[in-house]
């Protein structure tokens, strides 16, 4: 301290003040970056940066000293804002807007704390201007007081921390979360000037000081809560383009399963016709066999709905090789207000999860599921009905018991992104080892 002092002369006072407060900027920023990717030789860059926050502190004692004005003040307080800024470029390799967001939000966590502490201070009957502890006395050591001061600010700033969570949604699109980047240093802008504006005059309205101060911690938590509400956007639209690829996929599935089925009736028909021209050479249990074989994948399911009978087709055949009953009753023309797509991926998911189950279940005669679409009081009423072995997925757990968790668990959640499209509510019961979903679709007036 000592050598400080002889060191920096008139200016060492305002440096070790700007040092502290650059000290607990660095701590902020840091326990925001857990997530980060680290740039080469880190700790020398580390090490730089901090070097480089040495120096803004001593150019903040600079203008603290020699610049007594408001306009001082506030090139005071955005220098003092900034200085992490380079830190956080010099060692993370990331895009410049999550930098800027990790920049942003420290800067807020260590404004609120220093709002909530003197708050806190006022609360335990300390004096804010006498003292800068709770418990130590001001005949306490001096380290002792260091000590206390910052063991709370840092608690402090890990629960901020920890309550706002280390992590920024990468997916979110770039000009959105530009966007929120320069909302928030326009905040920070604003913070800084109001700051420099209530301390220059703080000695003239205490009460306007005391208002003006909670207006800046609204401010603080005003760009957390942006960056907050970005993250929570950012992972439900995440989650919709995921499901729409999912769909979109199936689309092209079921395109490629609706070719597939027009050659096989082809091919089954024609065949059916030049039976008939092997009598002579085959006995009439081959060719009945032949006969049953065809049956098999000659199609013949009509709903009036051609992208339902696509997906009956499919898990017709999947059925009859895994012993399974289907049993369908369908009104499929009270679907076609319903996009093609939507329709193969509501029942291909829904259907598909019902056989899973099925083939689970040890007795035979409970290997069955059922299947109903009919159009009552201007809704489309689905529902399908299996048996399980009783054993469910707990709540909250994992939406798929597939092994495969990263290509699969978006049947339920693109089932309910289906059907809310178009206003409806899907629900599931398990009573009794018998598993409904069950889905209430409006009917559009038009159709």
């Amino acid at each position: 301290m000592t050598l400080v002092y002889s060191l920096l002369g008139p200016y060492s006072f305002q440096f070790m003040i700007h040092l502290i407060n650059e000290i607990q900027f660095i701590i902020t920023a840091l326990m925001l970056t857990g997530t980060l990717r680290r740039r080469r030789l880190f700790p020398l860059r580390l090490l730089a940066g901090i070097a480089l926050i040495i120096a803004f502190a001593l150019l903040c004692a600079v203008l603290r000293t020699d610049h007594e004005g408001l306009w001082g003040r506030i090139l005071l307080t955005l220098v003092q804002y900034a200085s992490t800024l380079p830190l956080l470029l010099l060692c993370f390799d990331e895009d410049a807007d999550l930098l800027l967001k990790t920049w942003c939000t420290s800067v807020a966590v260590k404004e609120i704390m220093g709002a909530v502490y003197p708050f806190l201070q006022f609360l335990a009957g300390v004096d804010s201007a006498a003292a800068m502890t709770f418990f130590s006395g001001p005949d306490a050591p001096e380290w002792l007081q260091w000590l206390e001061y910052f063991g709370i600010h840092v608690a402090g700033y890990y629960g901020l921390c920890f309550l706002l969570g280390r992590h920024y949604p990468r997916t979110a699109s770039r000009n959105t979360r530009w966007q929120s980047a320069w909302l928030s240093i326009g905040a920070l802008v604003i913070l800084s000037v109001l700051g420099s504006v209530l301390s220059h005059y703080r000695a003239e309205s205490q009460v306007l000081y005391v208002c003006g101060r909670f207006f800046a911690l609204s401010v603080s938590v005003f760009v957390l809560l942006t960056y907050a509400g970005i993250e929570l956007r950012s992972q439900a639209g995440e989650e919709i383009a995921a499901m729409e690829r999912v769909i979109a996929e199936e689309r092209k599935q079921y395109q490629q399963m609706k070719e597939n089925i027009d050659i096989i009736n082809m091919r089954c028909h024609d065949l059916k016709h030049q039976l008939d021209d092997f009598s002579g050479r085959l006995t009439d249990r081959e060719i009945a066999e032949l006969r049953e074989a065809m049956e098999i994948y000659d199609s013949s399911i009509r709903t009036g709905c051609e992208a339902l009978d696509v997906v009956l087709y499919l898990h017709q055949l999947t059925c009859k090789k895994e012993g399974i009953i289907l049993t369908c009753l369908a009104n499929g023309e009270a679907l076609s207000f319903m996009r093609t797509r939507h329709i193969y991926a509501l029942f291909n998911n829904a259907i598909g999860n019902a056989i899973e189950a099925a083939r689970k279940v040890t007795d035979p005669e409970k290997r069955v599921i059922g299947i109903t679409v009919a159009a009552r009081d201007q809704q489309v009423d689905i529902e399908i009905v299996n048996y399980f072995d009783g054993t469910l997925p707990a709540a909250g757990a994992a939406r798929t018991t597939k092994e495969d968790r990263a290509h699969h668990g978006f049947g339920t959640q693109s089932m309910q992104y289906i059907v809310s499209q178009y206003g409806g509510t899907l629900t599931t019961e398990a009573r009794h080892g018998i598993y409904t979903l069950s889905a209430a679709i409006p009917i559009p007036a038009s159709s």
